[in-house]
């Protein structure tokens, strides 16, 4: 059974996003290169995370706002 949009809480993946923003401007500031990589990766994968969980969202879910046609079909 495919999860309604309104299932999937968003505070995990903003806490990602935020947790992302946070460790770069650290690594920004104390200069270091691996703390600012790791806070792009985290905001990278925070995305990611985003991207795929609202896929999986709506799903079957008739409050899809995607068209409903098969776009490799001609529609005349």
């Amino acid at each position: 059974m495919p999860l309604a949009a309104s299932d999937l809480p968003a505070a995990p993946v903003l806490a990602l996003m935020v947790m992302g923003v946070v460790v770069a401007v650290v690594g920004h500031a104390t200069k270091d290169r691996r703390l600012q990589g790791l806070g792009i990766g985290l905001l990278f994968l925070a995305t990611l995370l985003m991207v795929v969980l609202g896929y999986l969202a709506y799903q079957g879910d008739q409050a899809d706002p995607r068209p409903a046609n098969d776009p490799r079909t001609p529609d005349f």
